[in-house]
């Protein structure tokens, strides 16, 4: 992936590669994938210090799990270290024990700090084993972490191998406290505590609580994935061939009880289940069950001709587009952590409101169909403890649905005009459901709103941050958007309004006083074109005031103080100031600035001022070749060497 754009230049080339990059990596863990593709994990022996030997098979160790952590510790306490391992993918944890049958001599020493100038768990300590009057011992340090994710055990253990005695211990405990222990037995726990004066045998009682090795077994998985949404959904947009040409289905079409089947003529399961359904009509037909099986193979007509007759099918069957497929998977991607491409047959139960509710991978029993049928009426705390496979207390609050992962899929795949009608339908749906949270449904108003504001459709978008700032009325977001579009729209009066209501909720954003400001600078420029000199110059300062760094509110400001021949407003030394101060941030390198200054040297009658700040700007203008703006600045000039000659004759 691309490297971070924070530490360098910020461009919205490097920003987009970063994005892209991200979202590159979050496909790959969503979909079961490593980062490299299944690489397997990795061991490698030692070798008397000098090189490494490739060990992942013999270890056991090259799972194809996408691990993320491993822990080491003598789990069974028999002398050698076991592991634990995380991973990203199942199993989640793995428990990894030595059963090698090479003996060899070990030592483990626990550390005990005595909590003044040595911390309790005795983290910096270091031991120093000495083995046969060797001067090079071996060394542990016990640290607070030393792996990803992972916390290794807190003793410290010493592989001897065939060693058989041990010299002498040196403990290095920190703050510069060193204990030397001598006459240490081999194939021992002991417990180190500072100050104790030696070490401690320690002795573990046998566990009756062991982790039995997992054994090989043929898992038969089973032929249908079930997945109820605790909190449902709006489905997303569905698309029929009819007579070659592709229709959108009518939303009251898709509202339930309604069971959304996915079909090819090919899939044994697929015909198989269609006849089950048309055997069981009646049964389908008592709950108030509607069945639409859409056929979703390239050119299906004679699949779909050839199958209605044969399983004499009595729900309604149409031929479904690559987009209703497509648009059926990026949201049953949205609902699960793990991306799976979705089989055939895949079925969608839909409720009264047009809301998924169960998602079948596989084919589905009509016996488990008409259960989920009857609970789609049961209350939103019912069924989310039907949702979950398992028992329990909930603590938290009932999960909301959350459409924007819906929005995210079809944006992620630059689908943007199916993401932007899936979140208004999801509106449309919301709202005429009671006891909706204002809350959440302001959140996704802002996201339409931004996403409409995107395709330049700037009356919807105006219209739906308004129903955000209902819903919300506290939200910062909502009223910036808001101000943002109506400044486009150069609606400034009302844009500046809701400016302003988003800086009393944040009046530290940037952002905002760069808008702000703006919008400030845009309303005088239009004051003034009606003549409102008044309001203009207002105006002015108080884009400067919102970003100082408005710097074409303060060359406006500085010609018209300087220029205007309402003698109300004429302010020639403060035009001078405020022109002086805009050549003193751009260096003297801004030529219509330097104009400007010139104009206000001549407001104050100072023209010699004036002259030089016009011949700078001349200079400046030959060079970007500004014939217009150097004939103008020269004509000036003229006028100030007029003024100059006749100050002399006096």
């Amino acid at each position: 992936m691309s490297q971070s754009p924070i530490g360098k230049k910020i461009t919205p080339e490097n920003t987009d590669k970063y994005r892209q990059g991200w979202k590159a990596l979050n496909r790959l863990l969503h979909e079961d994938r490593s980062f490299s593709g299944f690489e397997r994990n990795c061991a490698y022996l030692n070798i008397k210090g000098n090189r490494f030997s490739d060990i992942s098979s013999a270890s056991g160790f090259d799972f194809l799990d996408d691990s993320r952590a491993v822990a080491y510790i003598d789990w069974d306490f028999d002398g050698d270290l076991d592991l634990w391992m995380t991973g990203r993918t199942a199993p989640r944890v793995r428990y990894l024990r030595n059963n090698s049958d090479k003996k060899n001599n070990w030592l483990a020493i626990k550390l005990i700090g005595n909590g003044t100038t040595t911390n309790r768990d005795a983290i910096g300590a270091k031991v120093n084993i000495y083995l046969n009057n060797q001067n090079i011992p071996l060394i542990r340090r016990l640290n607070a972490g030393d792996s990803f994710l992972s916390q290794s055990s807190q003793w410290l253990h010493f592989g001897l191998g065939e060693t058989e005695k041990i010299n002498k211990i040196i403990i290095d405990w920190p703050g510069d406290d060193s204990e030397e222990h001598s006459n240490v037995k081999i194939n021992q726990f002991y417990i180190a505590t500072q100050e104790a004066g030696g070490l401690k045998d320690w002795k573990t009682k046998p566990s009756k609580n062991e982790l039995p090795p997992s054994k090989p077994s043929n898992i038969i998985a089973d032929s249908t994935a079930r997945i109820v949404l605790s909190s449902r959904l709006s489905t997303p947009p569905i698309y029929v061939n009819s007579d070659g040409i592709e229709e959108e289905l009518d939303r009251e079409v898709l509202k339930g009880p309604l069971l959304l089947n996915l079909w090819t003529s090919w899939c044994a399961p697929c015909v198989a289940e269609l006849t089950e359904w048309s055997k069981s009509e009646s049964v389908i037909r008592n709950k108030g069950l509607r069945i639409l099986a859409l056929n979703v193979e390239e050119n299906g007509q004679s699949g779909l001709k050839k199958i209605k007759r044969k399983t004499n099918f009595p729900f309604d069957m149409k031929l479904g587009t690559s987009k209703t497929v497509r648009n059926l998977d990026f949201f049953q991607r949205s609902q699960l952590d793990r991306w799976l491409p979705m089989p055939v047959p895949s079925s969608f139960l839909i409720d009264k409101f047009g809301r998924v509710a169960v998602i079948y991978k596989g084919p589905v029993a009509i016996e488990q169909l008409m259960k989920d049928v009857e609970l789609l009426e049961t209350e939103p705390r019912v069924w989310r403890d039907f949702s979950v496979p398992f028992n329990g207390k909930w603590i938290g609050s009932h999960p909301s649905a959350d459409p924007l992962k819906v929005n995210s899929q079809f944006v992620d795949h630059n689908e943007i005009n199916e993401g932007l009608k899936y979140l208004e339908r999801h509106v449309s749906m919301v709202e005429k459901i009671p006891n909706e949270d204002p809350i959440e449904l302001a959140d996704i108003y802002l996201v339409v709103g931004v996403m409409l504001k995107e395709k330049q459709e700037l009356n919807k978008a105006i219209e739906i941050f308004k129903k955000a700032r209902k819903k919300n009325p506290d939200d910062f977001r909502v009223h910036f958007e808001l101000g943002n579009v109506l400044l486009i729209k150069n609606e400034f009066e009302e844009s500046l309004v809701s400016l302003n209501t988003a800086k009393k909720i944040n009046p530290i954003d940037e952002q905002l006083k760069r808008m702000l400001g703006e919008a400030h600078y845009k309303l005088a420029n239009s004051l003034f074109l009606e003549n409102n000199i008044s309001r203009a110059i207002s105006s002015y300062k108080n884009a400067l005031s919102s970003n100082p760094n408005q710097l074409s509110a303060a060359n406006k400001l500085a010609i018209i103080l300087a220029t205007t021949k309402n003698k109300n407003y004429q302010k020639p030394k403060e035009a001078l100031a405020v022109a002086s101060r805009l050549c003193q941030i751009t260096k003297n390198q801004n030529p219509d600035y330097l104009d400007t200054l010139s104009i206000a040297y001549a407001a104050n009658n100072n023209y010699n001022s004036a002259k030089e700040a016009s011949l700078k700007a001349i200079e400046l203008w030959e060079k970007s070749k500004n014939e217009k703006r150097v004939n103008a600045a020269l004509n000036r000039i003229k006028g100030f060497e007029s003024r100059i000659s006749e100050k002399q004759k006096k």
